[in-house]
């Protein structure tokens, strides 16, 4: 008899190592495959490390297989101090070229991180990226320690530290880790298998193969499930729909008007009186209030920029933040700094039951209190009730604008408008996109000679484009399937609503060189803000829903650009005048711009995808739910099943082997509590050692005794343990 944490073994323990030096083919098979998963996973989450991974692992075995062999060895307890101790030494004595190549591939986590969330992560300024060997040395020596350890000992927590940043770069979709996520999984699947061959007998103990098997191979199932949901194994078309599936459960409090950038199949507009933000301004007026802001066009659905983009402008946004720019409050910003600037009023916005995934602004944002400095782009604001703006007009900003124009010998001035350029180049970059198709068409329909066009012409050309050839149509219902959006509109249906309108709106901007966004959100016009007094709450209605344009004016922002019929305002019609068509700040020259590939998805009908995305969601939410169910309940019943037959060989043995097991297993109940041996526990003990030593024969008399004795044990042990640890001894590790 023995004892263990983890159950209760009847039979002797695992066979030692063979005396002398020999070499580990088995455990050096398990090394290869683990020390492959941990190179590739290094090179997946480390771009700096430039080495294939094959190499890699090639410079790892043979310390892992030198290690082995040293294990076989008396000194092998002392390998992992004594390696750990001399790696602390190496730091110390090199500790600025070690620190700046951990600060480099540092760099490389925080860009993960960067292209994932959107987010500024500074960089470790004092990294360079020549030492990122520096500290890639004592990193492959320390994982060649913890896996030759983990190998030679079969002890699964020593591989921890190897596992734990495949499996958590996989299910936070930080790095493609799928390849290393299956070797690191079968290396483990294959430590467990040849520690258990090593143990000899597979009914050695209450947790044999099968449970030895059964945490990797639950480890390997979430690992594949994981790299389907983050979207290497579906569609990028199925992807896209479960994603929005998931934001409408957790952001659309109602029935949302709004398409919210999805424009394939779209349904006729829906428009209700249901509540949806409650207002207050102290100067009632008009005042369109920015939801999303969409920048990418796909072809079937408008996106918000891809953060693997805006990541390449980090320290761009982190200089802009630092000095006060913000693109979202730029009309403000701008007007702190003109000659004329205008007193800031107050609003106040509460959500009731539009979308909840982003704040509601006003153009003319004033302070940057509430914006996110952390945050890279004009995407995806925080909700904010209490807010600061700017009344005006797009005449009234392109004025703003020449005042500008007219301080530049302002230092104070000068300063904005060079942070001002900087963002404006980004803008450039990121608005000015166009697909191959949506080119074409507006190509083809607007017939443009070449030349150079000021703002207040290009305006005029899209007026009478839309007026004379896109009819308002509200119950229009968009069935382009997988088709070009635009050229469904423009050259098929001919009607729609503000969704179309916007849309072809921003994309012959583009077209003519104007950086261009659609925009969804709440417009007020002035006649329904006349209608109510300073303070009093203003309800918006899913009525007031909107989409509209909004094109980049250089110095001062981005302004809206409203073409649906009936939100027209006259005032902003004709801006010639206010902008001065000689102006060479605001002429654009149309060209080609720069392309967005889409990769069209197979045809596939609404009620087929439907289906197919149901199924998916219903298979995920049973696999996420039954897996560790199934899991606990087979460590349970194997575990259980275990017990019953070591306790059944007790009862079917003779008195002395019954005797000596019954003992051992009162022994190991007391192992697990603190309560002291209860009567008789040395006459027991006394019948234990003559049943293990003695050469007489021992009667029924004698193994009842025993059989008392160790039931009052239990009976004890079961009255000193709290619930939790009767569920754990009972359930776990398989004690009664």
């Amino acid at each position: 008899m023995r004892r263990e944490q983890s159950g209760l073994y009847l039979t002797a323990g695992s066979a030692p190592r063979t005396a002398g030096l020999r070499f580990p083919w088995g455990d050096m098979a398990v090394a290869v495959v683990l020390a492959a998963g941990m190179c590739l996973l290094l090179r997946e989450l480390f771009p700096s490390v430039t080495e294939p991974w094959w190499l890699l692992t090639l410079l790892m075995l043979p310390l892992c297989a030198a290690l082995l062999l040293l294990y076989e060895t008396k000194c092998g307890p002392w390998l992992l101090p004594s390696g750990a101790l001399l790696l602390l030494l190496l730091f110390l004595a090199g500790r600025t070229p070690v620190l700046s190549g951990f600060g480099c591939l540092g760099n490389d986590l925080l860009s993960l991180l960067t292209a994932r969330t959107g987010r500024i992560y500074l960089d470790f300024a004092a990294a360079d990226p020549d030492r990122v060997y520096w500290a890639l040395i004592p990193l492959l020596v320390l994982c060649a320690l913890l896996l030759s350890r983990a190998v030679w000992s079969g002890r699964l927590w020593l591989a921890l530290p190897l596992l734990l940043p495949a499996y958590a770069a996989m299910l936070t979709g930080l790095a493609p880790c799928g390849v290393s996520c299956g070797l690191l999984t079968a290396g483990t699947v294959l430590l467990m298998m040849q520690h258990t061959a090593k143990a000899g007998d597979d009914t050695a103990g209450l947790a044999g193969r099968p449970v030895q098997l059964l945490l990797p191979l639950l480890c390997a199932a979430l690992c594949l499930l994981a790299g389907l949901a983050v979207k290497d194994g579906l569609s990028t078309e199925l992807a896209e729909t479960v994603a929005q599936r998931i934001h409408e459960q957790r952001y659309d409090q109602t029935t949302n008007s709004m398409p919210e950038g999805e424009l394939k199949n779209l349904p006729a507009w829906n428009r209700n009186d249901t509540p949806a933000l409650e207002l207050t301004m102290e100067k009632p007026g008009k005042v369109y209030l920015r939801g999303q802001i969409y920048e990418v066009y796909t072809g079937s659905r408008w996106e918000a920029a891809d953060t693997k983009d805006t990541a390449a402008y980090k320290e761009l946004f982190y200089w802009l933040h630092k000095d006060g720019f913000y693109g979202q409050s730029q009309i403000g910003t701008a007007s702190r700094w003109a000659l004329t600037a205008a007193e800031p009023l107050a609003m106040t916005v509460k959500n009731l039951t539009a979308c909840a995934a982003h704040g509601y602004y006003p153009y003319a944002l004033y302070g940057s209190g509430l914006l996110d400095a952390a945050q890279i782009g004009d995407t995806g604001l925080p909700a904010a009730e209490e807010l600061r703006y700017l009344t005006g007009s797009v005449p009234e900003w392109y004025q703003l604008q020449r005042e500008l124009a007219s301080g530049q010998g302002r230092q104070e001035i000068q300063s904005y408008l060079e942070l001002e350029q900087a963002y404006a180049a980004y803008v450039k970059a990121m608005d000015l996109q166009l697909t191959q198709e949506s080119w074409s068409v507006v190509k083809r329909q607007l017939s443009l000679p070449e030349g150079s066009r000021t703002i207040s012409e290009i305006r005029n050309i899209i007026y009478a484009y839309l007026g004379e050839n896109l009819t308002y149509d509200e119950t229009v219902r968009t069935g382009n399937g997988n088709g070009d959006f635009l050229q469904y509109t423009l050259e098929k249906s001919g009607r729609g609503y503000s969704v179309h309108y916007a849309t072809a709106a921003v994309l012959m901007l583009r077209y003519m060189g104007v950086p261009a966004r659609y925009v969804e959100g709440y417009y007020l016009s002035a006649e329904q803000a006349a209608r109510y007094a300073a303070g009093e709450p203003i309800t918006l209605t899913e009525q007031n829903a909107h989409a509209w344009a909004e094109y980049y004016v250089s110095g001062v922002g981005f302004v809206p650009f409203e073409v649906t019929p009936g939100y027209i305002d006259n005032e902003d019609v004709d801006i010639g005048a206010s902008i001065g068509d000689g102006d060479t700040e605001n002429t654009y020259v149309s060209e080609q711009q720069k392309f967005v590939e889409v990769e069209q998805p197979e045809e596939q009908t609404e009620q087929e995808q439907d289906r197919a995305v149901f199924s998916l969601e219903v298979k995920y939410l049973l696999w996420l739910l039954l897996l560790p169910v199934l899991a606990l309940l087979i460590l349970i019943i194997v575990r259980r099943k275990r017990l019953h037959r070591a306790l059944r060989a007790i009862d079917e043995a003779g008195d002395k082997a019954a005797i000596a097991m019954r003992y051992g297993y009162a022994d190991c109940l007391l192992h697990h509590s603190t309560v002291q041996p209860p009567e008789g526990a040395a006459e027991a003990a006394a019948l234990n050692r003559e049943a293990l030593f003695s050469p007489h024969a021992m009667n029924a008399e004698q193994r009842r005794c025993v059989d008392d004795y160790a039931a009052r044990v239990l009976t004890a042990c079961k009255g000193n343990w709290t619930l939790w640890q009767k569920i754990r001894y009972r359930l776990w590790n398989c004690l009664y």
